[in-house]
């Protein structure tokens, strides 16, 4: 089977399942603001936010370099499912320390987030609920690390599916479904607290036996498989680009939190998580591109990885296009479903859509530098991006609140996304846009105009009539004018791949 349409089956798949996680946690952050409140919302948020950041740590790069080492032990006659163990077991033990380290620190880590701000009427925890959430969070995350390291284990193997099940499936499924159950039956302290670690838990058993059936890792190759300096040298270098990242993503919700408290948080997350729906299309296609690159690599197939990468590109620009649009030029109808009071997000929205663009345009610039060996290059642009996006939060949030935080964040990703392609072309030598990218963007200024034009008539629709009616225009658009452009035959195959019920085909 071709790369591409590996790359686009698996892609399909992988972003089908991550539009329903992003689909289903929007829903859960709807359920909240509607039941519970934007300071309930707030808390959750940077519960949530700081969890991803210990998970991280606790996943010290072992997730990217599982992938990596499965297929160099392969071509080094060694069994995959020894780097598998390997990285399990080095994960799992960091993420126990840091889980203790959490819930050891809690009372001032919530202090520190404006946790004395807190003030829930249906709370039943007062001040003190962002510690619990803390505490219940951290419980978490063992088990999230090693449903990560494991997924990716599988991921390794080209199989995306087990990954994506158990991260955008299971466990926001079931997290969605527990709150609900708990807001209806005992109020916010419950609802905020028992649903994530409860799903955690649930999705990290499911992938255990996923890890044994696709892999034949089981306890036993956990323990006994032999330790890898060059693995162990590796995952640190991408660590700390992990750890940046994560960082960057989850800093505009903690600052405001630091500056403004739950509330403000609160306030901004809404716009923040739909905004993150746009970018689930880089996981989406890093993932299943990762191992393909790590092989070409090692293989010095570096021509191979040039075509794969501008391939990837237009179609991450593909997908993202319409939906970026959308929310830049429309935002309002999106937050109003979430109440009122959360109006004041919309230019936060628009600036965070823009960013998430960005982060397409990039294509997986950051996955190819890493999987071809360059985990310093990658590790020094996150470090400087996540610099400027301090010092500009810091400036911004204080005079323009929410929207500064947002500001702040497409600074970044622009710096960032410039910084991987000057180093994909200077390390690599590949060029990393194909000539007919510029039909998505001749498409979408095409569908940005009628959306423009008709913006005041669809804001006297309801809101939700607005948003279906605002996304079918510019889809309708949009798709209208790709065909008239003719697609690439590399687009046809994605479509064709992607489409249900057609087996692909050896090529």
């Amino acid at each position: 089977m071709s790369s591409s349409r590996l790359i686009a089956g698996q892609a399909g798949i992988s972003y089908g399942g991550f539009l329903f996680g992003q689909a289903v946690r929007f829903a859960f952050n709807l359920l909240v603001a509607r039941m519970l409140g934007h300071e309930a919302l707030g808390v959750y948020a940077l519960a949530f936010g700081l969890m991803q950041i210990a998970e991280t740590v606790g996943v010290g790069g072992y997730d990217a370099a599982v992938v990596r080492y499965a297929n160099l032990y392969r071509k080094e006659n060694r069994k995959p499912s020894d780097a598998a163990g390997f990285a399990i077991r080095s994960a799992a033990a960091a993420s126990l320390v840091v889980a203790l380290a959490a819930i050891l620190f809690a009372g001032p880590l919530a202090r520190l987030l404006g946790g004395g701000s807190a003030s829930l009427a249906a709370g039943g925890g007062g001040s003190d609920l962002l510690r619990y959430a803390i505490v219940s969070y951290a419980i978490a995350v063992p088990f999230n690390v090693v449903t990560v390291v494991a997924g990716h284990a599988i991921q390794a193997q080209r199989d995306l599916v087990p990954k994506i099940a158990a991260t955008q499936i299971i466990a926001p499924l079931a997290m969605l479904l527990l709150t609900l159950a708990l807001v209806l039956g005992y109020g916010a302290g419950p609802a905020l607290l028992v649903p994530y670690t409860a799903a955690s838990v649930l999705s990290c058993l499911w992938i255990w036996r996923q890890l044994r059936m696709k892999t034949g890792t089981g306890f036993r190759e956990v323990l006994r498989a032999p330790a890898d300096s060059r693995m162990r040298a590796f995952a640190f270098a991408l660590f700390g680009v992990s750890l940046l990242s994560m960082l960057s993503y989850w800093l505009d919700i903690l600052l405001l939190g630091m500056l403004g408290g739950p509330a403000l948080s609160g306030l901004y997350q809404p716009a923040a998580r739909t905004a993150g729906i746009l970018r689930a299309v880089l996981p989406a296609f890093s993932g299943i591109a990762a191992p393909i690159v790590a092989a070409y690599q090692a293989g010095d197939r570096t021509d191979e990885t040039g075509r794969l990468y501008r391939s990837v590109t237009r179609w991450m620009v593909l997908c993202v296009m319409p939906a970026a649009i959308f929310l830049m030029l429309l935002p309002e109808p999106v937050l109003q479903l979430f109440g009122p009071g959360f109006l004041a997000g919309k230019d936060a929205l628009a600036l965070l859509s823009a960013a998430a663009f960005v982060q397409a345009f990039g294509g997986i610039a950051g996955t190819v530098l890493s999987m071809a060996g360059h985990g310093r290059v990658t590790f020094l642009n996150a470090l400087l991006a996540l610099a400027v996006q301090v010092a500009l939060s810091v400036l911004l949030i204080p005079h323009v609140g929410i929207t500064g935080a947002a500001g702040a964040s497409l600074g970044s990703m622009i710096l960032l996304t410039l910084l991987r392609l000057v180093e994909v072309a200077r390390s690599l030598g590949i060029r990393p846009f194909s000539r007919s990218l510029w039909k998505p963007f001749a498409a979408g200024a095409g569908a940005a105009l009628t959306l423009f034009f008709s913006k005041p008539w669809l804001l006297g629709l309801a809101s939700a009539l607005t948003v279906l009616a605002g996304i079918g225009l510019v889809m309708g658009v949009y798709l209208g004018l790709c065909v008239l452009f003719r697609l690439e035959a590399d687009d046809r195959e994605l479509i064709l791949s992607i489409m249900p019920n057609r087996r692909n085909t050896p090529s």
